[in-house]
């Protein structure tokens, strides 16, 4: 069973990390707003705190927008295309997207040696700049494992689940179990 949680957490590594990362920076921004409306002065590391994290939670976003099928494309297009020609597109998508993922690695990893370099610290907690701008290759070089995962996924893919993302609610299915639940106490009466 250790096993099983631990891959799941590994594919969905990202999500997990944002999830409790969005509930530290809505905690301290919590906090801010109460000291600064009931004690009349703002707590303002959080404020920088909270900035640095919403920075990370978007990268890591991006990561798991791959990994859910969620990240931005245009599909009008693509559902008019045969099947070999979607398939296709959507890997060539994915590899272009791949190469951009990699090629962005450099130079997000010179802003961090330069602000290593430098010293460069944040305002207020003089925290270091480095440790907030090191997510952004971290983010994409995740970015480019989870594509490489989904091309190969896709590549598998028969006609009829291609390039398909399982919706984030999936209203059908609750309404599914609603009728069900209706339909059992109408049976018990």
């Amino acid at each position: 069973m250790n096993n099983v949680f631990l891959k799941k957490f590994l594919n969905e590594f990202e999500i997990y990390m944002g999830a409790v990362i969005f509930v530290i920076m809505t905690i301290l921004l919590f906090v801010q707003v109460v000291t600064r409306y009931f004690f009349g002065h703002a707590v303002t590391w959080a404020e920088e705190i909270s900035t640095i994290m919403f920075v990370w939670m978007i990268y890591l976003g991006v990561a798991a927008a791959v990994l859910r099928r969620k990240h931005l494309k245009i599909d009008a297009f693509v559902e008019t295309l045969p099947f070999k020609y979607k398939k296709m597109l959507l890997i060539l998508s994915n590899v272009i997207f791949l190469i951009f993922s990699l090629y962005i690695i450099f130079p997000m990893m010179e802003v961090v040696n330069n602000y290593a370099a430098k010293n460069a610290a944040s305002s207020i907690l003089k925290f270091p700049k480095a440790v907030s701008y090191v997510i952004m290759p971290i983010a994409f070089l995740l970015t480019a494992v989870r594509l490489v995962q989904e091309t190969i996924r896709l590549s598998k893919e028969q006609e009829k689940e291609l390039g398909i993302s399982k919706p984030t609610i999936d209203i059908e299915a609750l309404e599914a179990e609603a009728r069900a639940a209706a339909a059992q106490r109408e049976g018990g009466k």
